[in-house]
C-alpha cells in the first residue's frame, strides 16, 4: 500500500525528466511557504517550440508528479499552443486526478514556476536585441533571424504560420507587413 494515490505514486517513484535541459535558455524557480518546497524548471525552447523540459524539486510526491506531468505536457508544444498556461491547472487535474485540499498548492507551484520560466525566456530573448539583431515583433520579442529561420527551414510559408510558431504578428499586427516581406524574399530567391 502506498502513501500516495496510484497515479501520483507511479509517476513520483520513477520521474524521467529531472535535471537540467541541455542548452537551457529558460529557467523558472518558485517556492511555497505552505510546505517549504521549491521547484525549478529548466527549458530549451527553439523556434517557439519547447524542445526539452526538466525540473528539480525538494518536494513531495504530489509536486514531483505534477512537475513531471507538466514537463511531459509542454514538451514538443509551441509557445502559442500553451496559451500562457491558461487552463493548465485543469489539464494537470485531468491527468493526475484531483489533488487533496492539503496538496493543491503543489499544482499552483508548478504553474507559477513554469510561468517564471517563460518570463525568463522572454527576458533573455529581449536581451539579445542590443542592436546586433533586428527586432521584428516587439510585442513578443521575435527577431528577424527567428522568422527567417522558420521560413528557411520550410515550416512557415504564411504570416499566420509564423504567428502560430513564434507569435510574431499575433499581437498588435504592425509587424505583419515585415513578416510578409521576409516570406516574399525567400520566395523570390527560391531558397
Amino acid at each position: 500500500m502506498s502513501f500516495y494515490p496510484e497515479k501520483i505514486n507511479s509517476i513520483c517513484c520513477a520521474p524521467r525528466r529531472t535535471g537540467t535541459a541541455v542548452g537551457e535558455n529558460a529557467a523558472g524557480t518558485q517556492a511555497t511557504f505552505v510546505c517549504g518546497s521549491a521547484l525549478r524548471f529548466s527549458l530549451r525552447i527553439e523556434n517557439g517550440i519547447v524542445e526539452e523540459a526538466r525540473f528539480r524539486t525538494n518536494g513531495c510526491g504530489f509536486l514531483i508528479a505534477a512537475a513531471e506531468t507538466a514537463c511531459q505536457l509542454i514538451s514538443g508544444k509551441t509557445l502559442t499552443k500553451l496559451d500562457g498556461l491558461n487552463g493548465f491547472s485543469d489539464l494537470l487535474t485531468e491527468k493526475l486526478d484531483e489533488f487533496p485540499e492539503s496538496r493543491k498548492h503543489c499544482r499552483r507551484l508548478v504553474i507559477d514556476a513554469l510561468q517564471s520560466a517563460f518570463r525568463d525566456f522572454r527576458s533573455r530573448q529581449l536581451e539579445e536585441f542590443s542592436g546586433e539583431t533586428a527586432l521584428i515583433c516587439t510585442c513578443f520579442g521575435v527577431s528577424e533571424e527567428t522568422i527567417e529561420s522558420a521560413v528557411r527551414n520550410g515550416s512557415c510559408a504564411t504570416v499566420e504560420e509564423v504567428s502560430e510558431l513564434c507569435r510574431a504578428g499575433s499581437g498588435c499586427g504592425s509587424c505583419q507587413p515585415l513578416i510578409q516581406e521576409i516570406i516574399d524574399g525567400y520566395d523570390i530567391l527560391g531558397t
